[in-house]
């Protein structure tokens, strides 16, 4: 079988180098090594869980990965003849990268933004693989996946007696996420910074080590391509910080003034950076939701547009949360993309139907778990902020950076006990240790 295996490749191989460019012979090397990589990596992760679901869940999201992968390609230079994002940061990176490799890195970050920040790390990427698009899509893929992972460890931090098993299949299975960020573009960048910023959240929350290191690269990675979305996590960072419960003690009262201190430092410098970057001589709501109106009225183009809900008031928000969250309908899809979009879209709203008896206990859990209430409160804000998007591609395209959050939701723990952070107190009378990922319960005399 290898001899067969080795004999074919040796055929490709030869056609490629023959009457191939590089951007196909030197994926045929690229791909393999990037595949090879994240083998090994599923494997030392999947190794230090108990059992072996994890390790097969992941191996299974990842070879799904790689043919969204591959669909992501053919529908981008294929169907859409390369009249996609992905072909501007290539043809930018693949101007720059010989001089990079010659140790010449020049890079007017002036009047930067989140584009020109993503022709720089392109042009990184090809630095070390070569010009080869189809090899660059497999490299931003594995960062989606692996910023996939991180929001799945966030949730076993942050809710031990969560139900972690649905939520690592949905997080690693939905179709969003094994299509939209695989491609070279900034939500495969976006949503690996978010896995890491959500992962130091959950330390932070549990009073775990490197949690503000976390916060601090995925404030950065996020804030250099959407400084929005940064101030969104952030904001509802200090949210969950601010009604986070404490205990009665001094130290557990300083502690938690001591966290908002850091929460607030935080956001004043990622506020400072991010009017920097929107080009604003303040950063506040106002400027924050006149970058998304920019965006949002350019989403008014194209073949799938629609009309958005009407925030005007508060009644708004449950019909923009639907529309955000699961549309477009079955009904309103226009091409079979929309269609499988759509499909999604109503699985999730049936899923959160049937969710019922852990969302009717969101409130109590909110009281207690901070890193619900950042779920929760980053949801709202997101859903709030992108209400006026009135294109179906473009918002699917996005919600892949929202739905990690809601899907928190929808594995809840059922019963009251460990919802809390571990490393919390969860009761004065209870003390939890953790082993290996096992828990022992001992009662206090």
């Amino acid at each position: 079988m290898a001899a067969l295996v080795g004999a074919g490749f040796a055929v490709l191989w030869a056609w490629a180098i023959g009457l191939q460019s590089y951007n196909v012979w030197g994926a045929m090397v690229v791909v393999p090594a990037v595949i090879w990589v994240n083998a090994i990596l599923i494997w030392r992760v999947a190794s230090r869980e108990p059992g072996r679901w994890l390790g097969a869940v992941m191996a299974g999201a990842f070879a799904a990965k790689m043919v969204g992968t591959l669909v992501r390609y053919y529908v981008a230079y294929v169907v859409y003849d390369g009249a996609t994002d992905a072909e501007r940061y290539n043809l930018a990176a693949a101007f720059q990268y010989r001089t990079w490799r010659q140790g010449v890195v020049t890079w007017d970050l002036s009047n930067a933004r989140g584009t020109q920040y993503m022709e720089l790390i392109t042009t990184a990427v090809y630095t070390v693989i070569g010009p080869t698009t189809l090899a660059g899509f497999f490299v931003f893929a594995s960062f989606a996946f692996w910023g996939v992972y991180l929001l799945y460890r966030a949730f076993r931090v942050a809710l031990p007696g969560g139900d972690h098993r649905r939520y690592a299949l949905l997080v690693f299975l939905l179709p969003s996420f094994l299509y939209w960020p695989s491609s070279i573009g900034k939500e495969s960048w976006i949503l690996l910074f978010v896995g890491v910023t959500a992962l130091g959240a959950a330390k932070f929350f549990a009073g775990q080590r490197g949690a503000l290191a976390l916060l601090a690269i995925g404030a950065f990675g996020t804030g250099i391509i959407r400084p929005h979305i940064a101030v969104l996590l952030f904001a509802a960072l200090l949210t969950a910080q601010l009604f986070r419960p404490a205990s009665k003690e001094v130290t557990g009262i300083l502690s938690k003034i001591a966290g908002l201190g850091v929460m607030v430092g935080a956001a004043s410098i990622l506020a400072t950076q991010s009017a920097e970057l929107l080009g604003t001589d303040d950063i506040n709501w106002e400027s924050v939701s006149a970058a998304l109106d920019m965006a949002g009225g350019r989403t008014t183009q194209g073949g799938s547009e629609f009309t958005p809900v009407s925030l005007s008031s508060p009644l708004g928000v449950p019909m923009a949360a639907i529309t955000v969250l699961f549309r477009p309908f079955p009904w309103e899809a226009g091409n079979g993309q929309m269609l499988v979009q759509s499909l999604e879209g109503v699985f999730l709203l049936v899923l959160a139907v049937r969710s019922w008896p852990r969302l009717k206990r969101l409130p109590g859990i909110m009281r207690r778990n901070p890193y619900v209430m950042f779920a929760v409160v980053y949801a709202l804000a997101f859903v709030v902020a992108f209400a006026g998007f009135a294109n179906f591609g473009i918002l699917a395209r996005q919600r892949v950076l929202l739905l990690p959050f809601f899907l928190v939701l929808l594995a809840l723990p059922m019963g009251r006990e460990d919802d809390q952070p571990e490393g919390t107190e969860v009761d004065a009378r209870e003390e939890v240790d953790h082993f290996g990922g096992f828990r022992r319960h001992s009662l206090r005399a």
